[in-house]
Parts: C-alpha cells; structure tokens; sequence
C-alpha cells in the first residue's frame, strides 16, 4: 500500500466547485501520484493537455480486469461486471459500440427530441397541477427526467420505474445496502432486462439495438443485456446527476444565471454544453491501465501504470478556459473530454446531451420564475457517478 500518498478522491470543496487541491496540483504537481481507497496508487491527470491526450490514447484500457490493473475500490462493484461494455476484448467492444453508437447518432436521437419534450412538460404539469408555490426539483423533475427518457425509449413501463431505480442503484453502488442485499437486486435487475430485451422490441431505441440497420450485425442476448442494463443504470444517473448540478448551479446566487437564461433566450444546447464544463460529475476521475509505455505533455507512464483522469479539473484549467469558473455559453473552446474518446468515446453522450438541453428548455419555457425555496446548503453526496445534488428546494 501506498500509505505515504495523498488520498483520491481529494477532500472535496463546499457546493459545486472542483476540490480546491486541482488548481494546486495543475501548477506544482501535474503528474503526481495519488492513493485509492483500494490502498493501489494511480498517476492523478489534472491538466487538460494530459487529459486530452490520454483520454484517445489506445495504449490506456478501461479494463478493470486486466490482470494488472489496480483497483479503485476493495469493495467490488459494477466497473468490474466481466459482461460490461469497457471491460470486453476489442472485436466484441467495436461491434458493441458501434450498434450503441448508430442507435443514439444524430438523426435518431433528433427523432427522440419530442418524446424528451412530452416528458419535460408532463413532470411540469404533475409538479404545478395542484397549486403548490413549490417542491424538491431532483425528486420531480432532474431525477425523474432521464429515467422516464431511457425507460419510455427502451419500451419500459413507467410503473416499473421505481424498481429500476432500486435495482441501478444497488448496480452502481449509488445506493446503501449489504452486499447480499445487492447481490440479489442485481440479479432481479438482470432478469428483468432480458425478458425486455428477448420480447419483441416495439420502442424505438430497444428496436435499434436489437435490429440494427444498415447491418448484417446482430448483438446476443447476454450483449444486449449488458447494455441496456448499462444505460438504465449510468446512462441514467449521469445525465440526471448532471441536471441536478445544472439547475443548482443556474439558482444559486440569487437566481441570477437562470434569469439572464430566461431573458436573453440562450440556445439551450450552448448552454447545456457549458454547464457540462463547468458541473460535470464533480470530485471523480476516470481510471486507465497504461498497456504500454505513453508519452503525456506533464510525463511518461510506464506499462502497467495506472492513471486517473480528473475531468473536472481539466475542464477549469485556466491554460484552455479563460474565466473557468464563470458560466459562459457559446464560449470557443476545445472538444468536451468528459464523454471520453477513442474506441471509448460515449455511445449515448448525444441523447445526454439532448436530455440536458430539453430539460433547461422547458423548466425556462414553464417555470420562468424558478427560484430557491431555502437560504441553507443544498446536500452534495459523493457517489460513483460524481458528486450528487440530492434535494433542490424551489419555488416557482
């Protein structure tokens, strides 16, 4: 063990702003060593530079179980199911990704956009119907809105919502519980997704998948299992902890964001776009096994290194974004690095994309007068997925 190192994830800062230790380790430590909770050391990535250039590199896997791969975790958890997406052999990920990837391109999950939009505007309606002057955002709608997108795309109930949830968070870890106690969600979760996936698919993202156009290519059932409960489980939790962090950060400060949002009429894609640089996940980093020996602007990792790829501090590095803590839709800036890149570039990252700016949309759109319902601190928890805005009190 690496008892000597400084331990990742780094304390982390009041509300939504990076750990205060990024902006030191950009100038003086670049290409330091970091311990994880496994007690295993990892290279910690903190400049945008090293980022981009490891985040494309084919000699960094996201293999978990590579025999050499450190651990991020003693306690195992869903980043090492043998049967996800990252961790398959290159023939078996590229046929994966590729299906993934032609079933959430542009002109499908443009197809999509008005079903996000009814959902949008039904949360809307459920939340004002009655009178209130206010409720919990994340409850009614950042956490209601990704979930009901993926379920409703992929042809599930919506009264079975409430039981995906359960079963992702005990996937994901995102959620409390004994391990047996998990062992059996996960198990249900399974089930529950290959009979969705061995009917006959009726709804427009589950037929993509299962019949692929424009190829001879068809996924097994055991694949298309791994990935659907993939997206149902961090293809749900990501966009909606990227939501919450949004609407927290648009409302803060007395609203003042979110009024000019409302006033200029800002494209809500650009405006999604930045708040994707400036709240992404929070105090988390992606973790890579060096296969062979790279060359990074800060250093070289050896083979069998492993590094973490800090995205939030990339996305705040002053060298790329000028003002990095100001919120500036629009602004110029290099391609996002927070979906990753390479052979492992997100497969969903436009359908997060369109979840994000349709959801801005109508809450501008419905709720003009948004505002927070509470002076106090909004709870932040430090999950897998990132840094999770659990209740969001407001009043419209």
């Amino acid at each position: 063990m690496d008892d000597d190192l400084p331990a990742f994830p780094l304390p982390p800062a009041s509300g939504l702003a990076p750990a205060a230790d990024f902006a030191r380790r950009r100038a003086e430590c670049p290409f330091g060593r970091v311990r994880l909770p496994s007690g295993d050391s990892a290279i910690l990535l903190v400049r945008h530079a090293d980022v981009a250039a490891a985040v494309s590199s084919p000699a960094l896997s996201r293999n978990h179980l590579l025999a050499q791969a450190p651990r991020r975790s003693g306690e195992p958890n869903f980043l090492y199911d043998p049967d996800l997406l990252i961790n398959q052999s290159a023939p078996a990920h590229a046929t994966v990704h590729r299906i993934a990837t032609q079933a959430m391109n542009h002109e499908r999950v443009a197809a999509h956009r008005p079903v996000i939009h009814r959902i949008a505007d039904a949360l809307v309606d459920t939340m004002t119907d009655d009178g209130r002057p206010g409720g919990d955002l994340v409850a009614e709608y950042t956490d209601r809105l990704p979930l009901l997108t993926i379920t409703r795309l992929l042809g599930i109930p919506a009264e079975d919502c409430d039981d995906i949830r359960r079963w992702s968070g005990a996937y994901t870890h995102s959620h409390p519980g004994t391990p047996q106690e998990r062992a059996r969600l996960v198990a249900d979760f399974g089930a529950y997704v290959r009979d969705v996936v061995t009917a006959a698919p009726r709804a427009a993202l589950l037929a993509d998948l299962v019949h692929p156009p424009d190829t001879g290519v068809r996924l097994s059932t055991d694949e298309l299992v791994s990935l659907t409960r993939l997206m149902l489980s961090a293809g749900v939790e990501a966009p909606a902890t990227v939501l919450g962090r949004a609407m927290l950060r648009l409302l803060a400060d007395d609203a003042a964001d979110w009024r000019t949002f409302v006033r200029r009429g800002t494209d809500p894609l650009a405006m999604a776009d930045e708040l994707l640089r400036l709240v992404y996940a929070g105090n988390v980093a992606a973790l890579r096994t060096a296969t062979t020996d790279l060359v990074l602007p800060s250093g070289t990792v050896s083979r069998g290194a492993a590094v973490l790829l800090a995205w939030i501090s990339a996305l705040h590095d002053p060298a790329v974004y000028p003002r990095p803590e100001a919120l500036l839709p629009g602004r110029r800036a290099p391609k996002f690095v927070g979906f990753g890149g390479g052979r492992h570039y997100c497969p969903g990252r436009r359908l997060g994309r369109a979840i994000l700016a349709v959801g801005l949309d109508r809450l501008r759109a419905r709720l003009p007068g948004l505002r927070l319902a509470t002076d106090g601190p909004i709870p932040i928890a430090e999950r897998e997925v990132g840094a999770v805005v659990t209740t969001l009190p407001v009043r419209w």
